[in-house]
């Protein structure tokens, strides 16, 4: 499973963010066992808006510094994947 489908698993199961919405800080503290040096720019440079990241798949949407919501779109086809919608 890769790091973006546990990251929309926490989500979808409410163990992690509030809503939409993910904290960097949170992501890498609920992310513990993978190593921060990729934890710390996972949200950055899977954002939609940024070119830096070609091979990272683009779901979030940065907020503020360190704050990011996840695109609905991607936890709709998380969830259909799992079934659950």
């Amino acid at each position: 499973m890769t790091l973006r489908e546990k990251l929309l698993d926490a989500v979808i199961d409410g163990q992690l963010g509030n809503g939409l919405v993910v904290t960097r800080q949170a992501f890498i503290h609920h992310f513990k066992e993978v190593t921060e040096s990729y934890t710390g720019v996972f949200l950055a440079n899977s954002e939609i808006s940024q070119d830096h990241s070609p091979t990272y798949e683009k779901f979030t949407q940065r907020l503020e510094v360190g704050v990011y919501r996840i695109h609905p779109q991607a936890l709709l086809e998380r969830m259909n994947e799992r079934k659950l919608a």
